[in-house]
This record gives C-alpha cells, structure tokens and sequence, in this order.
C-alpha cells in the first residue's frame, strides 16, 4: 500500500527499503547508464506479520472474528531501464500482486500497475499505463516509516474492516490512482523543486473498453472522469535542517445518472487539495498533512464523489519519527470528517432514518492513532513493531449492518503486532 518516495538524504519521509516502483524512480533509474547501457531488474518482498486485535466488530451478526492472526503476502517489482546513444531515457515497470485467495489453490497473481517511460534529463519525462499519480509521487508528511506504514500499512487488515477508521490518505485506491490507467508528466528537479501533472480518463485498472458516461441507473459512491492530478514538491537543506514540502490538487467531473434517483439523488464533482510538509534535524522529523475537498471514502481506499446533501471532507495528520542507526521509532495521529457510509436501508424497529437526499443523520469522523518502530537487521531485512487504535462514528449508521440504525454507531479497533519484510 506504499511506494517507494524520493528525497534528500536528511529528509526522511518513507517507508524503509525497497516498497514499490513509480515515475520518481524510473526518472532516477537510468542516471548511472552511459549511453546504449540497458539494466534488467526483478526486485522483490515477502511480508509477513502476527498480530492480536480487538474491535467493537469481533462478534457481530452471528459470527465471531479471531483475534490472533498470521498474514503474508509476496509481491515482484519486474522492470528495465535504457539510456539510448541520442540520450534518450526510456523503460518500463510492473507490480505483480497475489490476489488474497481464501486458500492456497486459490490464489493467483496479477497485475497491479504496469507503465511505460520516455525522457529526457533536461526536458522532463513522459510515463504512461497504470501507475502512480502526482498525488502519490509527491506525498509529504504521512510518517509511514516508522513501522508497518501507520493506520496506511498492511497489518490492519486483521482488523474487521468496518471497524479500520478511514485513513485519508491512501495511495493503492485502484480506482483513483496507483492501478488506473493515466499519462504523467514529471520535470526535471530544478533547485530542489519538481512539478507533475496526471490526467485519467476513468477508474477502470486498464482502461480496457470505452469510459461510462451515463448510466441509467443510480452509482453507488458516484465515478469521478477525466480526472486532472497536479502537484509540486520542495526538497532542500539549511545547514543543519532538511524540509520537504509537497502539495496537491486533483479534479474531476462525474459520470451523469439518467435513471430514475433511488437512494442517493446524485454527486457533486471531485475536488481536492492536500499539503505537507516535514522538518528534520539530526534524525528527528516532525510534520504532517492536510487534506480537504469535495469527495468521499465510504469504503477506506477508493476516493469517490461527495454525495448532494453531504458534506465537505477534511481531514488532517500530525507525527514525529526519530532515526538513530539501524532503528526509527515515531508516532502519529489523524483525524478524518466526511460524508461517510452510505445506508443500505433501515435496521428494522430501531426507530433510525435516512434524509431526503439518501444518507443518514450524521456526519463520520474517524481518529486513528499509529506508534511503533523498524528494525533493519541486515540491508533487506527490516523488522517491525505495531500498534493501532483506532475510533469510527457515524450518527444513525449501524457499522455492523451496514443499514442507518440506533446501534454500532460508534466502533472502535486497536491492535499489537510484529512483522517482517524481506525483500531483494
């Protein structure tokens, strides 16, 4: 759920080690190639992780949820980068991902993001196929570094998934950036600065047959189109200090609903505006970020339209991480108000309503608080230590049920765990 982010040597922002591939490294990749030189990679990481959990979820609708749990999974990073005898940068990359199969004859791999690249070091570089975003290239402040990657890692997936607070910003939403289909533009750095621009035409992973328009009945959550990404980044130093600061607007119109309204009457267009920044000295970086905007999470992971008759998303981080030799432990907390879950129905006989305009009486607010630390053992093997909690509320909205009702409309989750990522 991270990638791999860029930044001077006394800014740290990331995850530890080797996490992803986007545009920012394939632009880097290919500047130690003399001219006719190809280099061939199949980089990698197996992840796995023990953890005890308890939520407000665990048993709920019949059913009881274990608390302890093992997860595991392997990802591949296959990929080439060239430098031509004109000097032109070229190459291309891939993600390749298990699917999470409910056993081992069921799962399969696939991929996630593929993308092509061609450049030029002074004029910039052009990518295209599914990729990251500026809205991803340029995260800043989001301290996911100091253990699984914070409320955004993998860990908390043991948790039942409607008691996981929204974390407000993810960058693997398949639908609105790392796995669709876009063209990026990124520049060169110049003093420090870099600037990018994204455009997606729709959410589907590979833009496999012609964008949706209309459609003639309601869309659940809304589907943003011709989506416009841009972004800037600082990256610098001041004698001792090292500052980062990143920004971002992403936009997009909608796909229009020409059926009869049922449930929700209908979405207003996309619009959001993020911004961070972090300060390090002498291995400790303290920051955060920020985020408002018209849209929506309803799910966790997909950024969606904000409904007609909701209400403005904000949402905001503040952490601090410390390094000292192979260890870096920190802390962070976020806090996330929008729109929120939308009603199935009505629990029966629990007296709940549902507004004219189809959600509940309440606005969701989700806090998630993230600590813990990582270990790099030898180069390539990082271990981590984990703690989550985490609180969701939504007035009128069961969590359980997924219906507006009386009960469950608060839950709350946390979590201890402890992992390894191997990765060459």
């Amino acid at each position: 759920m991270r990638k791999l982010l860029l930044g001077c040597a006394a800014t740290l922002t990331g995850m530890i080690g080797y996490a992803g591939l986007d545009a920012a490294h394939a632009q880097t990749a290919a500047t130690n190639l003399a001219p006719g030189q190809i280099s061939v990679r199949l980089n990698g990481r197996v992840n796995w992780y023990a953890g005890i959990e308890s939520s407000s979820l665990d048993s709920s609708g019949g059913q009881k949820t274990s608390t302890d749990n093992f997860l595991g999974y392997m990802r591949l990073y296959p990929g080439f980068d060239g430098v031509a005898a004109n000097g032109l940068h070229y190459g291309a990359a891939a993600e390749i991902r298990m699917n999470s199969g409910e056993s081992a004859g069921s799962e399969t791999l696939y991929v996630f993001q593929a993308y092509g690249y061609l450049g030029l070091p002074k004029f910039g570089q052009v990518s295209f196929g599914q990729q990251n975003g500026p809205s991803v290239l340029f995260e800043t402040g989001f301290f996911e570094g100091f253990n699984d990657g914070g409320w955004n890692g993998d860990i908390e997936g043991m948790v039942p998934v409607a008691a996981n607070p929204v974390y407000p910003f993810p960058d693997s939403g398949s639908a609105y950036d790392q796995a669709s289909d876009k063209i990026v533009y990124l520049s060169p750095t110049i003093s420090g600065f870099q600037l990018a621009l994204g455009f997606t035409p729709n959410q589907t992973a590979a833009n496999y047959s012609p964008a949706v328009t209309s459609s003639a009945t309601p869309i659940s959550g809304g589907m943003p189109r011709n989506m416009l990404d841009i972004g800037g980044q600082y990256t610098g130093t001041f004698g001792p200090l090292g500052v980062q600061v990143g920004v971002d607007y992403t936009t997009a119109g909608q796909v229009a609903n020409t059926g009869d309204p049922q449930g929700v009457t209908g979405y207003k267009d996309m619009s959001i505006f993020t911004g961070g920044a972090t300060v390090t000295y002498d291995g400790l970086t303290v920051g955060g970020n920020a985020v408002t905007g018209a849209f929506n999470m309803a799910d966790g992971f997909t950024f969606q339209l904000e409904p007609d008759g909701g209400s403005k998303a904000i949402g905001f981080l503040a952490g601090a991480q410390y390094a000292i030799g192979p260890v870096v432990a920190g802390a962070s907390f976020f806090r996330f108000t929008q729109t929120g879950d939308l009603p199935g129905g009505i629990d029966a006989g629990s007296g709940a309503t549902i507004t004219s305009a189809g959600l509940t009486t309440g606005q969701q607010q989700n806090d998630g608080v993230a600590a813990g630390l990582t270990y790099t053992l030898v180069p390539g093997v990082n271990l981590f230590a984990d703690y989550l909690y985490g609180i969701r509320e939504q007035g009128g909205y069961n969590f359980s049920t997924g219906d507006a009702g009386t009960e469950h409309n608060q839950v709350q989750s946390q979590l201890f765990g402890v992992g390894t990522q191997i990765q060459w």
